[in-house]
Order: C-alpha cells, then structure tokens, then sequence
C-alpha cells in the first residue's frame, strides 16, 4: 500500500497502529505454529491490513519448566475504531501504539458497544478462572483422599513416620499433616512415635520386603 492510498485510508476513519502479541506454552513447535495461525486468523479479516510482521522464534521462558514463549509485532491498518476495539477485545495484544490519527473521536453509542465489549469478556475470563479453581479443589480434594487412603493401608504394616513415608513415596514432612488428620478423625491411633491403623495389626508387626 503507497502512503497516498495509506493516508486517504486513515482521512476515512481508519487506525494505522503497532499491535505485538504474545504467546506463552509448550513445545517449542507448537507455539510457533500456534502464533503463525493466530496471525493468518487476524489476516483474514478483510478490514484489518497488516503492512509489516516480525514472527520472533520461541525461546525458553527463563526459570520456567518447559515453557517456551514467542511473540508477533505488527504494524496494521484497521477499518474504523470499532473494529479496532473489536481486534483488542478478542485478540488481546500484548501492547497497542497508535499512530495515526493524532485525536480520535468517539460517539457515545461507540463507548457504550466498546464498554460491554470489554465487560463481556472480563465476565468470560471471571468464569473461566472460577471453573478453573473449582476443577483445582477438585484434584486436590480427590489427591488427599488418595493419599490419605495410602497412609492408612501402609499403617496395617508400617508403623513409623520414616517407614510409611518410603512405602507411599513421601518424604516424612509433607507426610505429617497426613497423619496427624488421620489421628483426628479417628481412622489411626498413635502411640508414642508409631501410627496403627485401627483394627489392624499393632506394632512390631512390620511386614518385611
């Protein structure tokens, strides 16, 4: 596009901006081609243009297990703010610049469509994150219950902290609050440093490997 046809463009209400994009995850591969679609997806929207792209090549996100991270800066020219609230409320940029025009007007039914836009989706994101942490106490409720149901059934044979940590693959710290939840509720009995499981063998009954 020449600036002739660039400035008649922006005389007519649309935003020239510089919009970049992140994308975080794993592997490697998957994110770049993850953010090369991402990009085609944007594209394809015959009222965005995009007049300059830089893909970056995924790196390694320092101090994280496995996380690779890539990035897309653009310089693109968009039909009208309302499509570019729009490409905001839906792609998320990291970061937004924009260029021409200097001032922007804005009509009061413009700010009302762009308000619940961007209402919309924050009660999208509060949802998601609320089912997110709903299915997490699930994993957790469902992980203790598991472990504790271990801690019991190597009680019939192990009675010292040391021994039932080794036999259910914990280490005797993160094992405690186990045993002493158990203790409470009445499903082992302690005596001394030793934990019995209750109606199961007594100490000294340490089943050999």
């Amino acid at each position: 596009m020449n600036e002739k046809e660039l400035q008649k463009r922006i005389k007519e209400g649309s935003i020239l901006a510089q919009v970049s994009f992140e994308l975080v995850g794993n592997p490697k591969e998957h994110i770049e081609t993850t953010m090369k679609g991402f990009m085609d997806n944007i594209k394809s929207d015959s009222q965005i243009t995009v007049l300059n792209e830089e893909l970056g090549e995924a790196e390694e996100v320092q101090g994280s297990k496995g996380l690779w991270s890539t990035f897309a800066d653009t310089e693109m020219l968009v039909k009208g703010l309302d499509k570019f609230i729009w490409l905001c409320v839906n792609f998320m940029p990291a970061s937004i610049e924009i260029i021409a025009p200097e001032e922007l007007r804005i009509k009061e039914k413009e700010m009302t469509n762009w308000l619940n836009d961007w209402l919309a989706k924050l009660h999208e994101i509060a949802v998601s994150v609320r089912q997110t942490n709903v299915k997490d106490e699930t994993v957790i409720k469902t992980m203790n219950a598991l472990i504790q149901n271990a801690v019991i059934l190597a009680t019939e044979h192990y009675h010292s902290p040391a021994d039932i940590a080794k036999k259910i693959g914990l280490d005797e710290k993160s094992l405690q609050p186990f045993l002493d939840a158990l203790v409470k509720q009445g499903k082992l009995e302690k005596k001394g440093d030793s934990y019995n499981h209750k109606g199961g063998k007594q100490d000294g009954a340490k089943k050999k490997n």
